[in-house]
């Protein structure tokens, strides 16, 4: 067995990747050979009072412990501090006197450790609505001061808090073109000179090429999904970095683990908001793998590594290579931009779809194309994103990172509505009086294309089969006016909805009319009309609406009943209306009153992805509890069969009424 040099991780002899991080375990591209870290024990006390508790984690050059500062807790990262050596050779003098801008500390030849990491400055309007290219710094610009570390005592930082409250002000303030206002660049002077004052109190400890690229970041980045030091020290020859204690987990849980496509599009835009606020920094991160990811106690992404953060015009002389997420140029120390990055969030995406590794040992050449079928079935239209985002020549991918993000946010507010619907006579009544109705139009085409879905409940009553009748007229006169109503486009979804069902109130009084037998009869009648990402619902009676999510059921629509309005004037409780002796007696239905309209209500929603609807009627919920339901309608991925199951629950429970469902699920 070998361990990883990079993330310690136990690999067979003859590996060429560690299956943790990616690292490549080939002899070519294993990092250069570091003396060995002797942990600290427990107890042992650092400068500015950290006190060692315990080793936490080992790679072949860091060490992290847990340590405790003041009471709290906090985790220490320990490397070899910068070796000073008398005997190198001197440079080799220039032939040809430096430019102008590559005397720019941070210009486009600086080295990462030297990058003053200033705002950038505001790019003027070239008056067709896009922002100019920047011209470049002038070499008379004196550079920014070094930012000093906060005395160790202290684990949050001043100079960091500054620099949040001047982040916070450059990204509070864009303009129309998406660049930051005038107000950024006065920030960006006060921010230099409160580090410049602090340098002069106290002289920052050489923290090394790694930890000094880590530490002046973490001064100036203000974004939730990067993990930002918060003090940095040297201490007998070793070299410290603080961070606050914080809950996460690992982004994957398990190797070939894969996700659904919804959370894994969640991710990926999560990824290209973070790598986007390093790009238009004029940086690029260079290690986006699993391994350098967790989760927050949010549930959302956390990127742990700023070791390898560069600019575009540098070649780090030690660049970390995780196989499968490494861009090839990167590889073959071709010209590198911030390309590199697009290639490993698309490498990452691929990991969360199918569970795998792209198979990519060092890219010395192009390899085979990437695999998807067999056996991983993707959305056509995802699979071409990661085919582009990992193309082998850059010039295929995206320009930026920004742009990807578009195509996946595109693709992520497209939902398929899936439904089932299912109606029983229960287990007392000898006929079903319900009436359920769902309508699917979907036309993808390049021109107009649309979608639209109407689902409908109605419950009737009345007896001497007029019951039956009712329910039959509402749903066939809401169905021929929402169609209607749709041609012209001019009315929004939830009146033409609510007019639909007031209509189908005065087709049953027509017929109550013509029909003197069947007077007084009636009908409950609840729907949804989607077209998504909007949905618009209306009842009038008891039948229900449901919206079910990950935080649980709600009830979107209020009984009209005699119950519910006890419930509201304080007189009985909910519970107790459950069991109420009129909890039957309901106060609105369609042909009910033969004057004045039915009083219908309705309500618009926005839907998102992996969001549950359910339509019922009331024998439904007389049997089943809202719990329950919610239990049903997340524990199936299949809406027939969350359909069935409330139906045989119902019917479990006593089935003492016609039960109706129409399930909705939001893909």
């Amino acid at each position: 067995m070998i361990n990883c040099p990079e993330c310690g991780f136990e690999a067979a002899d003859g590996a060429k990747f560690c299956d943790r991080c990616g690292q490549g375990l080939s002899a070519d591209n294993l990092p250069r050979a570091t003396p060995a870290l002797v942990p600290l024990e427990p107890g042992i006390e650092l400068k500015g009072g950290y006190k060692i508790r315990e080793l936490i984690g080992q790679t072949a050059h860091e060490n992290r412990y847990r340590a405790e500062l003041g009471g709290e807790t906090c985790i220490l990262r320990e490397q070899l501090g910068p070796v000073a050596t008398s005997d190198e050779e001197p440079a080799a003098p220039s032939e040809e006197p430096p430019t102008a801008a590559a005397t720019d500390p941070a210009g486009p030849s600086a080295k990462t450790a030297d990058l003053k990491l200033r705002p950038a400055p505001i790019a003027p309007s070239n008056g067709d609505g896009k922002a100019a290219e920047s011209a470049p710094s002038s070499p008379t610009d004196e550079p920014a001061a070094e930012a000093a570390p906060t005395p160790a005592s202290e684990l949050t930082a001043p100079a960091a808090e500054a620099t949040a409250e001047t982040e916070s002000a450059v990204e509070a303030t864009p303009t129309e073109n998406g660049a930051a206002s005038s107000a950024s660049e006065n920030s960006a002077v006060v921010l230099e000179e409160a580090t410049a004052v602090e340098a002069k109190e106290e002289a920052p400890d050489d923290l090394g090429e790694v930890f000094g690229r880590v530490w002046a970041l973490s001064l100036t980045l203000n974004h939730p999904a990067y993990q930002r030091a918060k003090v940095g020290f040297a201490d007998n020859g070793r070299v410290y970095l603080a961070y606050p204690d914080i809950p996460v987990t690992p982004l994957l849980r398990r190797n070939g683990a894969r996700m659904e496509e919804g959370e894994a599009l969640n991710l990926a835009i999560q990824l290209c908001q973070a790598v986007g606020v390093l790009h238009r920094r004029g940086l690029r991160v260079n290690d986006i793998c699993p391994a350098s990811i967790v989760r927050g106690a949010d549930g959302r992404i956390v990127l742990t590594g700023l070791d390898y953060v560069s600019n575009d015009d540098e070649i780090q002389s030690d660049p970390i290579y995780n196989d499968g997420y490494t861009a090839p140029e990167i590889y073959r120390a071709k010209k590198v931009d911030k390309r590199a990055d697009i290639f490993a969030i698309g490498a990452l995406l691929y990991t969360f779809l199918t569970g795998e590794r792209i198979e990519a040992e060092s890219w010395r050449e192009e390899g085979s194309p990437v695999r998807f079928y067999p056996p991983h079935v993707i959305t056509p239209a995802l699979e071409q994103i990661v085919r582009r985002a990992l193309a082998f020549d850059p010039s295929g991918r995206w320009n930026t990172v920004d742009t990807l993000k578009a195509e996946l946010l595109k693709l992520a507010g497209a939902i398929r509505i899936r439904a089932a619907a299912a109606t029983d006579v229960g287990m007392v009544r000898e006929l079903n009086e319900d009436a359920v109705m769902t309508l699917e139009y979907w036309r993808d085409s390049q021109i107009e294309p649309a979608q639209g879905f109407l689902y409908v409940i109605a419950d009737g009553m009345g007896g001497a089969e007029a019951g039956e009748i009712a329910s039959a007229i509402a749903v066939a006169t809401i169905r021929q006016e929402v169609q209607t109503a749709l041609e012209s486009a001019a009315k929004d979804p939830a009146t033409i909805l609510s007019e639909s069902i007031e209509t189908a109130n005065r087709r049953i009084l027509e017929y109550q009319v013509t029909h003197p037998e069947a007077r007084g009869m009636g009908s409950t009648a609840v729907g949804f009309l989607i077209t998504p990402p909007d949905a618009a619902m209306a009842w009038v009676g008891d039948s229900r609406a449901y919206y079910s999510s990950d935080d649980g059921l709600r009830q979107l629509s209020k009984d009209h009943s005699l119950v519910q309005r006890l419930v509201e004037i304080g007189q009985i409780t909910a519970e107790e209306a459950r069991h109420h002796e009129h909890k039957n007696v309901i106060t609105r239905s369609l042909g009910a009153r033969p004057n004045g309209p039915a009083g219908v209500e309705a309500k618009a929603l926005r839907l998102k992805r992996n969001d549950r609807l359910l339509l019922c009627s009331d024998g439904l919920t007389a049997h089943v509890e809202d719990d329950q339901i919610q239990q049903i309608l997340r524990r199936h991925s299949d809406p027939y069969a969350a359909a069935r199951e409330l139906i045989v629950a119902a019917n479990a429970g006593g089935g003492t009424d016609n039960v109706s469902v129409v399930v909705i699920f939001a893909d």
